[in-house]
């Protein structure tokens, strides 16, 4: 889950956690991320978040991001672990040369991976939901 509020119209506070919204444990991840945004910002306390959105973190068994070959004219990069945000602007750049003939499939940060089903995907969500929520649970209690 990210959340935001707009302080006024020169500055955003983009302030992240784990879990999905729209979920029954959607509450636990917002009132955790509100605490933790508090505690580091005592001056905000009583503002809360402006816009927040979710979606599944793309997991790969070794945590390393993959290059795909998806057809003859497209390519793609998945499988951030949660950490998509700085080595996404590199990719992104490097698929932006690939793209316009300046940069080869060999000269891509990661080399070109096959397409595989993540094995246990269902049990994996399922763990790292609870696993998220029940962390975010009791770290209101400790």
């Amino acid at each position: 889950m990210l959340s935001s509020f707009r302080r006024d119209a020169a500055g955003r506070l983009v302030f992240g956690s784990v879990g999905r919204l729209g979920r029954a444990e959607a509450a636990i991840h917002r009132a955790w991320a509100l605490r933790a945004m508090h505690r580091i910002f005592p001056q905000l306390r009583g503002i809360g978040f402006e816009r927040e959105w979710s979606g599944r973190i793309g997991m790969t068994a070794d945590a390393l991001p993959r290059l795909h070959v998806l057809g003859k004219n497209a390519v793609a990069m998945a499988g951030y672990n949660g950490r998509g945000i700085a080595p996404g602007t590199v990719f992104g750049k490097a698929l932006a040369e690939h793209v316009l003939g300046l940069r080869p499939l060999e000269a891509m940060p990661l080399p070109v991976s096959p397409i595989t089903p993540a094995s246990l995907r269902l049990a994996q969500e399922a763990g790292y939901s609870l696993g998220a929520a029940a962390a975010h649970l009791l770290a209101c209690r400790i």
